[in-house]
């Protein structure tokens, strides 16, 4: 009886706190761990997403040294300084207001591409208005000699929302897209015109939610937790500009999801944008497959290529590592992983790649046109 009144009360105490998340056993509770981010991470927005998501924030200590750079910047003129405070206040809590000043700073160095970075971050998010980071970029790309992108981010700028026409007459910084009278008119004319051209906003809204981020750019075979977290799922919305999720939305199953990853390039004919597939069927462990797409700077596709991750060769189990490179070069090496457990008797979920063995290489060139070219794939061979 004494055994029975025993195991009685066990049970009871068990049943109690099963309903009771707090009262289970703290090794059960998995604990986010906190992002860190150092001055090499700002441009870093799928890090920078994931920090932001960090439960402890230092908004105040912020938005002190964010004044500070302000008071360097705009009151005292020291450069130098305010791009140490604006960088020390996006490291304590990263905010749209602190990068849209950091590229203003950067600007005034004539440091334009750390201007462009710093303007992008500002963009990812969700500076306001809109119009002026546009604006902003019109100038830049003016101020580099390259015209027909300073009149396209100029046209942008006038159908976001920029009013003052006034002021583009006179700004110094538009000087090289004005000495060039078709083109400067042209972009003014077609930017008032699009101010309800519902196409063009949705586009710019679309390429918007793509993050930054510094090249050269990896692409990891498996991501951690915390960058996993940091990815966004592409809307259905937005199908018309990824073909395979206007397929796959009427097929029978949607295995797969659609995530955000990169604005990977933009010239002055096209940007590249690169997406994550994530066949959610193979658990999580599985490679990913990235996407580019080439699109002109109105959203219409150029091009389109697997450029990493699940590889589009005929060769079983060969994954594609590579990395964007600042000239318009895709390096990737062709690797076959080695997993705890044979994943085609235990599948992925859980099943750790333990190395990777090269096997070959593949590598990419995107034109002048937007095209992607393929090079010839290359294979090592056995010892």
């Amino acid at each position: 009886m004494r055994n029975l009144a025993l195991i009685t009360a066990t049970l009871t105490l068990i049943l109690a706190s099963c309903g009771d998340i707090n009262k289970l056993p703290v090794k059960v509770q998995k604990e986010r761990q906190d992002v860190v981010l150092t001055e090499d991470d700002i441009y870093k927005g799928n890090l920078v997403a994931a920090f932001l998501e960090n439960d402890k924030k230092f908004v105040k200590e912020s938005n002190t040294l964010f004044l500070r750079g302000v008071d360097s910047y705009r009151n005292n003129k020291k450069l130098d300084s305010a791009v140490i405070y604006f960088t020390q206040s996006i490291m304590k809590e990263p905010s749209s207001k602190a990068y849209f000043e950091l590229g203003n700073v950067h600007m005034d160095q004539k440091k334009y591409e750390e201007a462009l970075n710093s303007y992008k971050m500002a963009e990812q998010l969700g500076y306001q208005p809109f119009s002026k980071i546009l604006y902003n970029k019109a100038c830049i790309y003016s101020l580099q000699k390259n015209t027909d992108l300073s009149a396209q981010y100029l046209e942008y700028a006038l159908q976001a929302g920029y009013t003052n026409v006034a002021h583009m007459q006179s700004d110094s910084d538009l000087e090289n897209l004005r000495s060039n009278k078709y083109t400067f008119q042209r972009a003014v004319d077609k930017g008032l015109r699009g101010v309800s051209n519902a196409e063009n906003l949705f586009w710019l809204q679309f390429t918007k939610l793509f993050p930054a981020l510094g090249k050269p750019i990896k692409l990891k075979l498996q991501l951690s937790q915390e960058e996993s977290q940091a990815l966004e799922y592409i809307s259905y919305d937005y199908e018309k500009y990824i073909s395979e999720m206007r397929d796959a939305k009427f097929a029978r199953d949607v295995t797969s999801s659609y995530l955000y990853y990169a604005n990977a390039y933009e010239t002055e004919n096209f940007v590249a944008l690169v997406y994550i597939v994530k066949d959610e069927w193979m658990g999580d462990a599985a490679p990913l497959r990235y996407k580019m797409a080439t699109f002109t700077h109105e959203g219409r596709l150029i091009d389109k290529k697997t450029v990493g991750g699940s590889s589009d060769s005929d060769l079983d189990g060969v994954y594609l590592q590579s990395r964007l490179n600042k000239d318009l070069t895709i390096s990737g090496d062709l690797v076959q992983p080695k997993y705890e457990k044979d994943p085609d008797e235990h599948g992925y979920y859980d099943n750790k790649i333990l190395s990777y063995k090269k096997v070959g290489t593949q590598n990419f060139k995107i034109t002048k046109a937007g095209k992607i070219v393929e090079q010839e794939v290359t294979l090592l061979t056995a010892n």
